[in-house]
């Protein structure tokens, strides 16, 4: 019987967690889509440091082996590890803790105040007590809420249920008398990744 193609990341992704975590990284994101040259598996890993090619390479090969054994995907695909770059994809709650005070670019699942899409600085990212606006905005007791000023200077306030994608937005350093800027945190993202076809 063909797995459906949604429940594949999920498969995936509990494999994968388990290469990542004995090998010293971290798996940040897994996406399975359907490209132009076929069906493509990408995993995002980091760790302290940002990653480079060698790093990628050694993730590809060692879960390339256990997708071998484990069959998880039945049809050819590309599979690529790549570092997550300078807009690294916001996933899990650590990450948003993270990425307080940082540009941040938010879809969400439903509209918020009129809108699903935002982009501003993450003021806070905390866990509030259920309340009446927590709960016409979809959250709910324990929920992280996501506190965000927009580019045009409003407060918004965001349940981090409601989110359907998040990602950093890179901010380029400022010139430094004609020096070359450095901005701390920047080393995440190294440019780096594996591929290889699956079958």
């Amino acid at each position: 019987m063909t797995r459906p193609a949604a429940s594949i990341p999920e498969r995936v992704r509990s494999l994968a967690v388990e290469v990542t975590s004995r090998t010293g990284y971290e798996l940040v994101d897994v996406e399975y889509r359907s490209e132009p040259g076929g069906w493509t598996l990408r995993l995002f890993i980091d760790k302290e440091g940002g990653v480079n090619l060698d790093d990628c390479r050694r993730v590809s090969e060692e879960f390339g082996a256990v997708l071998e054994v484990e069959d998880p995907i039945p049809n050819p695909f590309n599979l690529e590890v790549s570092s997550p770059g300078l807009d690294r994809p916001l996933t899990r709650d650590g990450d948003y803790v993270a990425a307080q005070g940082k540009l941040v670019r938010i879809t969400t699942r439903e509209p918020i105040s009129g809108r699903r899409n935002f982009r501003g600085r993450l003021l806070s990212a905390t866990t509030e007590p259920a309340s009446t606006h927590l709960m016409e905005a979809g959250g709910a007791t324990g929920d992280l809420m996501l506190v965000l000023r927009d580019d045009a200077g409003a407060e918004q306030r965001i349940p981090a249920r409601a989110v359907e994608r998040a990602r950093l937005v890179y901010e380029w350093p400022a010139p430094n008398n004609g020096k070359k800027g450095r901005r701390a945190g920047s080393t995440h993202g190294q440019p780096g990744s594996g591929t290889e076809t699956r079958r």
